[in-house]
């Protein structure tokens, strides 16, 4: 069975927001255990201390991967948007803006 634009465009419009929804959901659920895994280090003690060390930056590679591909998905969002205006699939979407940048062009930047 083949898509019409309308049905293919509504499909992705939803499909892209849940992921959207999903990512950010994600890297607030990972920042938020990189954080009680954090407190848990001061708080508490008998962890080895490079044991929990090699936790946390376990996390926060969790933590920076998520945000890498909430750039990712804002890069696709763009060009799908660009896609459906070129294709005629109905008025310009409201969209993010074009300026998602992974964690790792933002420290090139800030350097």
């Amino acid at each position: 069975m083949s898509l019409d634009l309308p049905t293919a465009t509504a499909r992705i419009a939803r499909e892209l927001t849940e992921s959207e929804t999903a990512i950010a959901d994600a890297l607030a659920k990972a920042t938020a255990l990189l954080h009680s895994a954090a407190l848990a280090g001061r708080d508490l003690g008998g962890a080895p201390e490079l044991e929990g060390q090699r936790a946390l930056l376990r996390l926060e590679k969790i933590v920076r991967s998520l945000i890498d591909v909430r750039g990712e998905t804002g890069r696709a969002h763009g060009q799908l948007r660009d896609i459906a205006v070129e294709t005629g699939a109905g008025e310009e979407p409201a969209c993010p803006d074009n300026g998602f940048t992974s964690a790792e062009q933002l420290t090139t930047i800030a350097a």
